[in-house]
């Protein structure tokens, strides 16, 4: 017995493989069942659609605004006109990096001073009705006279009544004012005048006011700074903006007081010169005079009136040395003054001027190294501070080459004391020779040698003056515009083409993943795959969905649609039933999927083609037959096999074809199953075989109850009824059950209440468009009826 159950395992899973599909993508049905549910795609494309223009009509344009400057970099060429003149004079030259040039227009010092200019933290706005827009020209102007550094964003309302009054509003209070009326608010002071460039309108203007550290803030994110390649010394800038205007006056702006820094930076070494000239020009002005006075009053003295002759003579004879010594002292003297002024602690910050002494290579090149470095601390604390690791290291690196300075100072001032004291003594040697000059006239002569150094001391400050002078006005910025701002004519946000593209891909993906996540959560039966992939029982045929209320459809004469399906399943029952079956068993998972409509309407065209039929209500748990026909039922199945009803009291005439006849269930029974089980059942189907061509036998639900697998014993054929949209896909394994371990004779799937356009179908659908069925809801009607006028419109054009 045991390898009888095992041979008979082994033969149903075979059969099982057999009949089972393979779940493979079937591309066909899937874009069948997208191209019965276009309806949902043109929904979904027109709303997407209509979402994006929406989107695109109100939403804010944002503009790229691009401006291009170059930068005068020795590592990378980029010279700019003009510099060659400052190269020439061989004065004050200095170094430029591109990048550290970007870091300066990044700088908060730049953007803070174009915040402050253009009051780039009070901004106006006019409020639509479905959005706000930021607005450049209106017809007032916000001052603060003064204005809190720590500041929230705060927003006020202003709405112009005329050419002498406007109403405001802060919060819930309401003023009626007068253009340049001071307002004492909590953040500060503020007057709004009248800009009559521009005319008044009577909308509302919101004012939008935060701190100048915020503003600060948000600008230093919005513009970007960039640098092209490392191979080129040219900037990029750029920043978006709502208002293509305002981003080409802050970029302007931007560049203006970055040129202008560049100028200052420069200016501060030649400013630094001139007022260390200054000081020397006044103080050997006030030497010179001296010097001179004391010559006057020697004459007036001695009564001197020309010493021409004298002093030619005596000049011949050391006008060399004379010079040379003068030449010397002259250098002595600014030596000195540059050693003052590198011990002086109060310039260790300041630049030393490198103009005065040329003479000594050495010297120029440690001024000049000191001088750049004092530059670039000054440049790094613009973006940092002093307690900075960097700034530190400079600090450290200037004193040693102040160091540097002042023991190369010592150096010049002992050379030239040296060189002083062999000339003094080279013109010791020639004052011996003169000593028959009279004393008054020696003493003269020193009158008249000092005097030629302080006038020659005194020259030459004027003449380092002056070319200091001429440096300062030749200093131009270390960079010049190439492309100044402007906005690109189209904005680059939003995107009407990747938009529109993504409203196109929206509306077409939505419905496609909504009818996906559909397929993928629905529980119930609805196409044919479902049923395929969960049971192998074969599909016999399909009943579409109806609207009529009858439960009969199927009448002598009538042509619908769902008359000629239930002709093709009486066709089919042929080949199921041969040529001696006559017992028709109807069953399924569960109550409300059709068996009663369905064994009505097969009984009835079983009957039209001239067979007798008996229709059984065995389904007697809930019958419905009866009353829905009209038909008395206090007798029946229950009374007949107990004995109370005889078999001419048994059957019935249907009422709707004389050829068709009923068995009615009776009464409702306490014990249903036991009553399928009595002798009286068997001895019941044995006599209807013997007067009927066919017996269609309605019972109950075989996933509920037992009874439909009682009454297979007595059936030729079972149809499994499935109804589309109410049967869970679960409930097929019953079938499956059932039909591999044979406990109901050749079990057929009837497809019940198919909706067209539901995605189901064979591909032929019996030659007709539409299709009825049993329980049509008025909900489905309309949405049907809706459809079909689309389709039909659609078919027109």
């Amino acid at each position: 017995m045991s390898g009888r159950n095992h041979i008979n395992g082994a033969v149903n899973n075979k059969i099982e493989a057999e009949l089972l599909p393979d779940n493979t993508l079937d591309v066909q049905n899937i874009l069948e069942k997208l191209r019965n549910r276009w309806y949902w795609f043109v929904v979904c494309l027109l709303l997407t659609c209509t979402l994006a223009w929406a989107y695109l009509r109100y939403a804010t344009s944002r503009f790229n605004v691009n401006a291009k400057i170059l930068v005068k970099d020795d590592k990378k060429g980029g010279d700019i006109q003009g510099q060659e003149i400052l190269d020439q004079l061989e004065l004050f030259s200095t170094k430029s990096n591109v990048d550290n040039e970007v870091e300066i227009l990044k700088s908060r010092s730049i953007i803070e001073k174009v915040v402050r200019d253009l009051k780039l933290n009070v901004t106006y706005v006019v409020e639509g009705h479905l959005k706000k827009a930021e607005v450049l020209d209106v017809p007032f102007t916000a001052n603060w006279i003064y204005l809190k550094d720590t500041l929230k964003n705060v927003r006020y309302i202003l709405k112009p009544v005329d050419e002498n009054k406007f109403l405001f509003r802060n919060g819930d209070t309401e003023k009626s004012l007068s253009w340049g009326d001071t307002i004492q608010l909590a953040e500060g002071i503020l007057c709004i005048t009248r800009n009559k460039q521009f005319d008044l309108v009577g909308e509302e203007y919101v004012i939008n006011v935060t701190s100048f550290d915020n503003a600060v803030a948000a600008f230093q994110k919005k513009i970007n700074v960039e640098i092209p390649n490392k191979q080129v010394s040219v900037i990029n800038l750029g920043i978006e903006a709502t208002i293509p205007r305002k981003g080409e006056i802050i970029l302007n702006k931007l560049i203006e007081k970055y040129l202008q820094a560049s100028v200052e930076d420069k200016n501060r070494i030649v400013d630094s010169t001139i007022a260390f000239v200054d000081n020397r020009l006044v103080l050997v002005s006030s030497e010179l005079s001296g010097v001179e006075k004391q010559i006057q009053q020697f004459k007036q003295e001695n009564d001197l009136a020309d010493l021409g002759e004298q002093a030619k003579v005596l000049v011949s004879g050391t006008e060399d040395i004379t010079k040379q010594l003068t030449e010397q002292e002259v250098r002595l003297s600014i030596v000195e003054s540059i050693e003052q002024y590198i011990k002086d602690q109060s310039n260790n910050k300041r630049i030393v001027p490198s103009s005065l002494v040329v003479q000594d290579p050495t010297f120029l090149s440690i001024v000049e190294k000191y001088n750049a470095m004092q530059l670039d601390r000054q440049r790094s604390l613009m973006t940092t501070t002093e307690t900075n690791p960097f700034i530190k290291n400079l600090d450290e690196q200037l004193a040693s080459l102040r160091a540097d300075l002042s023991s190369n100072v010592a150096s010049l001032k002992s050379g030239v004391v040296i060189s002083i004291n062999q000339l003094k003594a080279r013109m010791g040697g020639i004052n011996s020779q003169i000593k028959q000059v009279p004393g008054k006239e020696r003493v003269f002569l020193d009158f008249s040698r000092q005097q030629a150094v302080k006038q020659e001391l005194y020259l030459f400050l004027l003449k380092k003056r002056e070319e200091s002078a001429i440096s300062k006005s030749s200093n131009l910025a270390m960079a010049r515009i190439i492309d100044p701002a402007k906005s690109e004519s189209a904005p680059f946000a939003p995107k009407r083409t990747m938009i529109y593209l993504f409203a196109l891909i929206g509306g077409l993906a939505i419905p496609a993943i909504a009818l996906y996540l559909k397929d993928l959560f629905n529980r119930r039966i609805g196409s044919r795959e479902d049923i395929v992939n969960n049971t192998p029982v074969p599909i016999l045929a399909e009943v579409g969905h109806s609207d009529h209320k009858e439960l009969v459809v199927v009448r002598k004469g009538s042509v619908a649609p769902v008359v000629e399906q239930f002709r093709a399943i009486r066709t089919n029952l042929q080949f199921i039933l041969g040529d001696k079956g006559q017992v028709i068993l109807l069953t399924s998972s569960m109550s409300g999927e059709g068996k009663s409509f369905v064994a009505t309407n097969i009984a009835s065209v079983l009957a039209l083609s001239g067979k007798s039929v008996v229709l059984m209500e065995m389904d007697l748990r809930k019958p419905k037959i009866s009353e829905q026909l009209g038909l008395v039922n206090q007798f029946g199945f229950s009374t007949y096999v107990i004995g109370k009803t005889n078999m001419e009291e048994l059957i019935k005439p249907s009422g709707f074809h004389e050829n068709c006849y009923i068995v009615s269930s009776g009464p409702i029974p306490p014990n249903p199953a036991e009553l399928l089980l009595l002798p009286a059942t068997e001895k019941l189907f044995r006599e209807l075989r013997q007067r009927f061509d066919y017996i269609v036998v309605d019972t109950a639900p075989v996933g509920l109850v037992t009874d439909a697998q009682l009454l297979g014993r007595f059936a030729d054929a079972t149809l499994y009824l499935v109804r589309q949209g109410y049967t869970f896909k679960q409930q097929m394994l019953l079938s499956r059950d059932l039909h591999l371990n044979g406990k109901l004779p050749k079990m057929n799937i009837i497809v019940n209440d198919v909706k067209i356009g539901s995605g189901y179908g064979y591909g032929y659908g019996y030659g007709y468009g539409y299709g009825y069925g049993y329980g049509y809801s008025d909900t489905a009607r309309s949405t049907n009826g809706l459809i079909s006028k689309v389709k039909r419109s659609l078919a027109k054009k």
